[in-house]
């Protein structure tokens, strides 16, 4: 196993090919060390509108952006708080790890929760989404962009239009793709957007964003018992000032804004979602000249994580841990996945020449354990 514990006084040596958190980029790091104002200030408030509206680019809407000081599992329990009455059922469409705890979240908060449970490693297809909805009426459907459990990304331009056609509220869970991946939210007519900040946009974790509709908000008020941190129409009241009902993670925000600010003004979007394309395409050759076979399901594998099935029969716990005595980090498979597949993460940041320079060394390691 590999010796590697908390240092106070150096950061972290390795390099994280990780599904989230990732590497951050010094220009957000340097940004996050500043000095900043109170969140009831002036400048805070410039900053908060900076951040909303390089949202609203990146996410392809007019609709409104809030901002949570959460993980992106917050934002899943805000659109069922916000959204699901007592007399309402919730479809949640689980393809993964994540879709079972969007799906619990629903059970948790005392919703009638109906779960569309796929076959790991499977995405939904528009067939088995018409055969779900045909079974009864529902008010809101809950489904991942993008599974980081299994490196599945679900076929959204297909399903979104589907949903709409039912009259449903749809609820998108982005963590894994946003600024990765391009969804464009009102073209889709997507109700609420969701992500947090430590995957694609290569941030700190600690906040969560999402994108609201006028109907999303509009059934908020209807909804009895929403309870106060997560509740849409405070948020969006401090929003209209660009403040938040309570204290921010104000270092992140001002790190999202110069992130947001390099994604838009210097790298392009377009490039940035190619450079994923590509850093997704080349995972999957060296997978294949590996030996190894993908878990996702031909067609629907993701462009931010790839998951690899055990096809080699190798100790994945220990290429891991061999693989982090040589600087890098990449994971094992997500709960019951573990040993059975492993993960790797190419989004945020990460070049080309930085993936391939990690496969080359990650090949050794996996031959001297074959």
């Amino acid at each position: 196993m590999s010796d590697v514990h908390f240092n106070k006084n150096e950061s972290s040596k390795l390099k994280l090919f990780t599904p989230g958190p990732v590497d951050v980029p010094d220009r957000v790091l340097q940004a996050m060390a500043m000095a900043n104002d109170t969140h009831r200030s002036k400048p805070y408030s410039e900053m908060h509108k900076l951040a909303v509206e390089g949202l609203q680019k990146v996410l392809f809407t007019k609709n409104e952006c809030l901002l949570y000081t959460t993980s992106a599992s917050g934002v899943m329990e805000a659109c069922v708080r916000n959204l699901i009455k007592e007399d309402e059922k919730a479809l949640f469409l689980s393809i993964g790890a994540f879709g079972d705890r969007w799906y619990e979240i629903g059970v948790t908060n005392g919703k009638n929760s109906i779960k569309s449970k796929i076959e790991w490693g499977k995405a939904v297809t528009p067939e088995l989404l018409k055969e779900e909805l045909s079974k009864q009426n529902y008010d809101i459907v809950c489904l991942q962009s993008n599974e980081t459990s299994t490196g599945v990304y679900n076929p959204l331009e297909e399903l979104i239009p589907i949903i709409k056609e039912s009259e449903a509220l749809v609820c998108v869970d982005a963590t894994s793709s946003l600024a990765g991946i391009k969804l464009e939210v009102d073209r889709l007519d997507i109700d609420v957007c969701l992500a947090s900040v430590q995957k694609c946009l290569a941030l700190p974790p600690g906040l969560a964003i999402c994108s609201v509709s006028s109907n999303a908000l509009e059934k908020t008020k209807e909804v009895k018992n929403r309870g106060l941190y997560l509740d849409f129409l405070s948020i969006q009241e401090k929003n209209k000032i660009y403040q938040t009902p309570n204290t921010p993670p104000i270092p992140q925000i001002r790190g999202l804004v110069v992130q947001l600010d390099y994604i838009l003004n210097q790298e392009g979007l377009e490039k940035r979602f190619e450079r994923h394309k590509d850093l997704g395409k080349r995972t999957r050759e060296w997978a294949k000249d590996m030996g190894f076979e993908m878990f996702s399901a031909k067609g629907y594998e993701s462009d931010t994580v790839s998951t690899m099935k055990n096809t080699i029969g190798i100790d994945f716990e220990k290429m891991v841990s061999n693989l982090i005595t040589k600087g890098y980090r990449i994971v094992n498979g997500y709960g019951s996945l573990k040993n059975k597949t492993f993960r790797i993460g190419h989004m945020g940041e990460i070049t080309k020449e930085e993936l391939d320079n990690m496969l080359v060394i990650l090949s050794g390691v996996i031959e001297e354990l074959k």
